[in-house]
């Protein structure tokens, strides 16, 4: 069977297993369409009011932007691309392409080499180039962009270059440099062609990514409207979706790249989303678009958030973690119903650089494995409702019938194993007494490098008393997540040697997506993302970023072994690379398989949570009484 055929069995396969891992409150909800707020009929109008408490890292540019955050807010409400979902929990199509700027699902050739794309007619830009409909020349100018290292730098690159490490890419993406790729063409305006290197099944899939929406032209500029914003295209961005940033409608379509960027985005401050008069509610099906705007707030604690929930200021906090007084309140004083718990494609770890001592020994990570109280970091962050303890890196519902009860770190409840821990030290350079003890001075001042949003100071705590336990003293430093940790985490001359605020969410349905992104070569900052371990890093790599190990194990080879098989072999194959991860090179700790939970406030209405992107889907919320007072 060809490999696009083995994925959509799989998908199928996955919504099942991601409905019936779903987990709920007692009092709580999974993926429902229940509204909170009193009232079942679902109205339309109002401004949803959010916070988050870290702004994004990458300035809002589809080409980088690489979280589950920026997932949701493209796919939901900035952006459209040819292909994508509808935003809707596993088991109500959440995980199943279809067709949204493209007519329908790509002509694929009997061998595997070349997509051809028919898009709808009547799709036009937000102002200021509403009367531009978009064409297939707009993908091809996307392509080409991210095909320019520095424009897309950071972001996705590897699932369209031909050496990215996932085993097929387009033809002619790497040497194009921003240019014209030569696997892409464009017979009329209506019909985009690509031709890859070799076969990819999950084609589709990469081109519903937010980094393939659609760029407007201007003038003979190559790169149109994104030309001059290698670092700033975000605060410019002119987008298909329901909405559109505040005052990109002002913006001169004519003018120059260093004009006055729309109010919509003030880094570190908010995101300001209005509707896009564009927009076409007839030729999108995937979205319904309930509001008529989104405020978001950046900035503080997850406590403060929750008290402006509580007293109505805000309608949920995105993308963070209720606190456990807040999540029991609720549900002792009849507002479980506003408690949402869903089954995310996700897993949470602790990345250790195998370049930096005492963790460039095999020994001193398995000791990590084996010391770290996952129950306790679980409990740090909510308790049970936030998921399962992880005993392997690929999430179940992406490898179904592989590796059931697969634990190569096993303890009582997940709490750590001293004895092996102890064990595994004496087996490492670090030890010399053999006394299951880390103790040379590569043991003392160890970096690790954090988030200081709630609730990681909690679970820092218990990792530094983990690794205490065997001899290593780590040095926490803590930091904004996108704009300090990240920053840290992704640079390997910062020489941090733990990342233990990082998780991990699929791109889409398939356990390639927690391969090369996360462990392959290609994925090493701080050009790439996000191989915070620094897997198969080479040795020019490793000595210019001053680091005296000279050559670390790399994961390549077996990630490449399994993307271009089919059918019954490519599970099996996957589920082999998962033991090599965890026996043999050992550079993550994960410690769980994500839950997501949110808590939502009283006018909150039509809570749906998006299979695909792992978090609320802002698209199909309403506001009791359409957000009136």
């Amino acid at each position: 069977m060809n490999r696009s055929i083995r994925l959509l069995a799989l998908f199928a396969v996955i919504a099942l297993v991601a409905a019936g891992c779903s987990k709920s409150s007692s009092s709580g909800s999974s993926g429902s369409s229940a509204s909170s707020g009193g009232s079942a009929e679902i109205t339309k109008g109002g401004t949803l009011q959010l916070a988050t408490q870290a702004d994004v890292d990458r300035a809002w540019d589809p080409a980088k932007e690489y979280s589950q955050i920026s997932f949701e807010f493209f796919r939901c409400c900035l952006t459209r691309t040819l292909l994508s979902t509808n935003g809707m929990p596993a088991d109500q199509g959440g995980v199943d392409l279809q067709p949204d700027i493209a007519a329908s699902m790509p002509e694929v050739s009997s061998d595997g080499l070349t997509w051809t794309f028919k898009l709808k007619t009547g799709i036009y830009y937000s102002p200021p180039f509403q009367d531009v409909e978009v064409t297939s020349e707009d993908f091809a100018r996307t392509i080409s962009r991210q095909s320019d290292s520095g424009a897309s730098a950071n972001g996705y690159p590897f699932y369209y270059s031909e050496s990215g490490g996932t085993g097929c890419g387009i033809e002619g993406f790497d040497a194009a440099k921003g240019g014209p790729v030569s696997g892409v063409s464009t017979p009329d305006s209506q019909t985009l062609t690509i031709k890859l290197s070799a076969p990819c099944g999950d084609f589709g899939w990469r081109m519903a990514m937010p980094a393939m929406a659609p760029i407007p032209p201007v003038g003979d500029q190559p790169l149109g409207w994104a030309t001059g914003h290698t670092k700033d295209y975000g605060r410019y961005l002119v987008g298909t979706g329901p909405y559109m940033f505040k005052g990109v409608d002002q913006l001169d379509p004519n003018g120059p790249p260093s004009q006055e960027p729309s109010s919509g985005y003030v880094p570190g401050r908010s995101w300001s989303l209005v509707r896009n008069p564009s927009w076409d509610a007839s030729t999108d099906s995937l979205r319904p678009a309930n509001v008529d705007g989104i405020e978001v707030a950046v900035g503080g604690t997850s406590q403060v958030l929750a008290n402006e929930v509580d007293d109505g200021t805000i309608d949920f906090e995105y993308g963070g973690v209720p606190p456990a007084q807040q999540i029991q309140q609720y549900q002792s004083t009849g507002k479980g119903d506003q408690i949402h718990v869903d089954a995310s494609p996700g897993n949470r770890y602790i990345g250790m650089n195998l370049a930096q001592p005492p963790f460039d020994d095999v020994n001193v990570r398995k000791a990590m494995n084996w010391i770290m109280d996952k129950d306790a970091l679980r409990r740090a962050r909510g308790g049970e409702m936030f998921g399962d303890l992880a005993t392997h890196w690929f999430p179940p519902s992406l490898m179904p019938g592989q590796l059931d009860g697969y634990d190569p770190y096993p303890s009582d409840g997940g709490t750590g194993n001293l004895e092996q821990a102890k064990a595994a030290m004496m087996q490492s350079k670090y030890d010399t007494n053999q006394d299951g003890l880390c103790d040379v001075p590569e043991c003392k001042d160890v970096l690790m490098v954090t988030d200081n949003a709630d609730p990681y100071p909690k679970q820092n705590a218990i990792i530094v008393d983990a690794a205490k336990k065997i001899g290593i003293e780590l040095n926490v430093q803590s930091g904004d997540r996108y704009t300090f940790m990240y920053d840290k985490c992704l640079d390997p001359s910062s020489h941090a040697a733990l990342c233990p605020s990082v998780g991990w969410f699929m791109d889409f349905p398939d356990p390639l997506t927690f391969g090369p992104p996360t462990l392959g070569s290609s994925a090493i900052g701080p050009g790439g993302c996000c191989n915070y371990s620094l897997v198969g890093a080479s040795p020019q790599l490793l000595k210019k970023a001053g680091y005296t190990v000279t050559s670390v194990p790399s994961l390549d080879a077996a990630f490449n072994e399994c993307t271009p098989l089919t059918g019954d072999a490519y599970l099996p194959c996957w589920a082999g690379a998962d033991k090599k991860i965890m026996e043999e090179v050992v550079p993550v700790i994960p410690w769980l398989w994500d839950n997501n939970v949110a808590l939502v406030g009283d006018r909150v209405q039509n809570y749906t949570f998006d299979g695909f992107a792992g978090i609320v889907a802002m698209d199909h919320l309403a506001l009791a009484g359409g957000g009136a007072p």
